[in-house]
């Protein structure tokens, strides 16, 4: 039989390692939005004193294989401090994009913030809000 001490000392473990799960993610922020062609959300962690950024860009339309590369620019509408791009990106088979940002800004972003993205793409642009979700 198992015994009630061992039993305990279990929950105690569970009951922790539920609690530390659920409060990882607590300081992230999640920016979505989209236009006529595009959709986009963006990710904000916040950890250790550290802001980094994870992207994702769907294409709406159905002619993927004619989008060889485009361009994609982020900045915030508010305070300025979230901005980054990126060209020559590849969507996937289905449409996506995705990518980890390799840039850490100390935290300043906030569940009150809007950014707005700018997507070109075969000498075309769309601009669109993100809002925190």
């Amino acid at each position: 039989m198992i015994s009630v001490k061992k039993l305990t000392l279990a929950t105690i473990f569970l009951v922790f390692l539920l609690l530390f799960s659920c409060q990882a993610n607590e300081n992230d922020l999640m920016f979505v939005g989209e236009g006529e062609n595009w959709s986009s959300k963006v990710t904000v962690n916040q950890t250790n004193g550290d802001e980094t950024y994870q992207i994702q860009i769907n294409y709406k339309g159905y002619s993927i294989q004619k989008i060889d590369t485009f361009s994609y620019y982020v900045e915030a509408k508010n305070n300025g401090v979230v901005d980054f791009g990126g060209n020559k990106a590849f969507l996937n088979k289905e449409g996506i994009y995705q990518s980890d940002l390799p840039i850490s800004n100390s935290p300043s972003t906030s569940v009150k913030d809007e950014l707005v993205i700018k997507v070109e793409w075969n000498g075309k642009s769309e601009s669109f809000t993100l809002i925190n979700n």
